[in-house]
Order: C-alpha cells, then structure tokens, then sequence
C-alpha cells in the first residue's frame, strides 16, 4: 500500500472526506471504498459488529434497521453533559465512537494514511458556548484521533481549508469570504488569498447553525404534527388527560439524539402514550418509528425534500414505513429558516467588522458545504455581496482538499 505523504481530514457532521498532498504540491482526494466522501454515521449491530460510512448504511437498509444507527457524532464534543452511551449492553465513550469511525476511514483508504495530519475544525463547535466547551471539544478530538492511529495532529479552521482549495485556481490576490455550510455549523472567514497573498486570515467567526437546523424546521412545521405533537392522552390510572411529552420532538427535531430515544425509560413512557392516546393514529407513526429506528430513513426523506426544493417550489417528505407522505413548498422552507439566516447574517456581520471590511471591500464569495446550495442562503449572500461575486464547486470535499495542502505546508 502506498504511503501518505501529507493528509488532511474533514470529519464532519454529517459528511466526512481524506485528502492527499505530494511532495509536487499535487492534491487528491482519497477514495473510501471507492467514495469521494462518507456519511458520518455508525452502525451497531447486536451481534457486535460494526460498520462507518457508506457501508454503515449499506448494512443498515440490508438488516431492516435491526442495529442502531449513531449519526451527527461530532456535535457531541463541546457537550459536558454527554461522554457515552449503552447500545446492546456495551457502553461507548464518545471518543470510542470517533475512533471507531476513523479507523473503519483509515481502512477504506487505498493509501496509508500514516500518523499525521491537519483536521478541520469549526470555528465555534456546536453547541460550545464558552472556551471551555471548544477546549473540551478540541481535546476529545484528540484523544479519538490517537486512538485511531493519527498521534502527530494539526488543527485548522475548516473555511481556512476551503480558502486553500479556492486559492489553488487563482493566478492574482483576492479579498475572499469563506462561507462554510455544514451539517451543525456556519462559519466564515475574511482571508487574502493568492500567489503573493499567500492566505492572510483576517477574521474567523461562527455559529451553530446550519443544515442540520434547517431540517429541523422542517421537522418542526411538518412532521411533528403529523406524528402527534400538540396532541393529548389518556393518563394510565388516573382518568385525566395530559399533553404527549414536548421534549420527545424535540429530540425529534435534533439528528444526533434521534437513535438515543430507543433508551427503556423513553420506550415505555411511549407505550403509556399510545395506550391512551386520543389521536392514536399519529402516536402509532411515532412508536413505529422510534420501535424501527427508522432515523435514517426520516432524515433521508427531509434532507432529500430540502435539496429538490433547491430546484423546485414543493416537495414532499415521504417515508412508506409510517405512512408518511407531507408537502412541502419552498415558499413555506425559506420562511421557516428565516430566523436561522437572520442569525447567521449577524455573524457574517461580525466576520466582516473584525477584518475592516465591507461587501464592497471583497472581490469574491466561496461558498462551501452542502446547505450552501441552498436558494435562501445564496440568495441572502447574493443580496449582500452581489450574485457575480458568488463561487461555488466541490461543496462536499473542498476542506478536505485544502486541509492537505495546509498539511503540506506544515509539516514540510
């Protein structure tokens, strides 16, 4: 097996890819099992076995479900309130589950990817809210990262690492913004770029807020109801009625605590609920796909809406399993994420102020990440910058790609 010179990894929310810098400064990205990309996403299965990527959801649609499926793993690192999980009788450390995952990456690499590399980061962690929770982050992140073989790590800013890959065409300087989409965050950075720039970071900033959030608006307008939120039941013993729990969609509405809501306690407060529930046929959806762990399938089902409504004004969210099949009109999309983009306008704002420059002031925009093809979020930059200002391309991979160039620099 060929050895790896200079590595970068992108591990995202919830998509993660390995690039390859050569000594020429030539960069590639690494296939996994033939992949440009992989799904963040684990799959347990209850015999113990355990797949990553592409291959973890192959096995999760080949079993029926029967296993359970972790995604969004990464926006647990800047929580102290979680470090691990029970699934079938074994408990995972969240750095156990990092680990797992990195080293299924390292083995579907054709290359060696050796000991070192650059990793992308987000500027602000989801969920951090002071230096702690992104030192906590940092250093969980680290300590999955040697367990998965990589012991000599560099960490960089993920919109830094996408500058990298925007650079690589420029034959002049640019003042660009970085406008990184992810899963679970957003983050910008002000950077000159080019042959004699080099990559002069002006300003970093970041939210989380991203894809990841978008959906979940379409899970709070559209199918929460339809699986019988707002609705009432029948108290066991008691003869009165109560609400059905709120907080259960609310862990609906996050993709990385859907699969956590197979927990025993949570399953037969489910079962009293529809026991007595007066709207039993949503309550039925609920249980079936809690019961099925069909997490995978609904995110699939909103996540593939969301892009179709890139090109088209309705959409649906179907899922067969549960009998669920929902408009959703693009008109209705754009004002559901409308406070979303407010925010995250205010700290591209904020991006903007620290380096001391206006829209005026930047020649292009670099937009990354999958919710960058967003119509709302393009639009929004379009407004501000100008939509001739606007560059896109390789959304998936463009972190990756950079962050090994990063990687050359470094350890050269």
């Amino acid at each position: 097996m060929q050895s790896a010179q200079y590595i970068g990894i992108d591990f995202g929310t919830t998509n993660s890819a390995v690039a390859i810098a050569a000594e020429d400064g030539s960069v590639q990205l690494a296939p996994l099992a033939g992949a440009p990309h992989w799904r963040t996403v684990l799959y347990f299965e209850p015999g113990g076995h355990l797949t990553a990527g592409a291959p973890a959801i192959a096995r999760y649609l080949e079993t029926d479900g029967e296993g359970r499926l972790v995604q969004s793993i990464k926006s647990h690192l800047a929580s102290s309130s979680f470090s691990r999980t029970q699934i079938f009788g074994r408990r995972y450390g969240l750095e156990d589950m990092i680990a797992a995952y990195l080293r299924q990456v390292r083995a579907a690499s054709p290359i060696d990817l050796g000991h070192r590399a650059v990793i992308g980061r987000p500027v602000r962690y989801w969920g951090a809210e002071t230096a702690d929770d992104d030192a906590r982050a940092l250093d969980r992140m680290r300590a999955a990262l040697a367990s998965a073989g990589f012991t000599d790590v560099v960490f960089e800013f993920e919109p830094v690492g996408a500058a990298a890959r925007y650079a690589a065409r420029l034959d002049h300087d640019e003042l660009i913004v970085v406008a990184d989409f992810g899963g679970g965050t957003t983050d910008f950075s002000v950077i000159r770029v080019g042959p004699t720039a080099g990559g002069h970071v002006l300003a970093n900033a970041g939210i989380g807020v991203s894809g990841d959030a978008f959906d979940a608006r379409v899970i709070d307008a559209v199918v929460a109801p339809a699986l019988g939120r707002g609705t009432r039941y029948t108290v066991d013993g008691f003869g009165g009625e109560a609400p059905v729990p709120a907080w259960l969609y609310g862990h609906l509405r996050r993709w990385h605590y859907l699969s956590f809501l197979k927990e025993e306690s949570t399953l037969r407060l489910l079962d009293r609920v529809q026991r007595g529930a007066l709207e039993r046929e949503k309550i039925e959806r609920l249980v079936r796909l809690v019961d099925q762990d069909l997490g995978m399938l609904l995110h699939r089902a909103v996540e593939g809406a969301k892009v179709r409504l890139s090109s088209t004004d309705e959409q649906r969210v179907a899922l067969e399993p549960i009998e669920l099949d929902l408009p959703v009109a693009r008109a209705s999309f754009d004002a559901w994420i409308g406070e979303d983009l407010d925010a995250i306008g205010r700290v591209l704002d904020e991006c903007l102020d620290q380096a001391g420059v206006t829209p005026a002031d930047v020649d292009r925009v670099f937009a990354t990440g999958g919710s960058s093809l967003v119509p709302a979020v393009r639009a929004r930059l379009a407004q501000r910058f100008g939509a001739a200002k606007l560059e896109g391309g390789e959304e998936l991979t463009s972190v990756a790609w950079g962050l090994a160039a990063r990687a050359r620099q470094v350890f050269a």
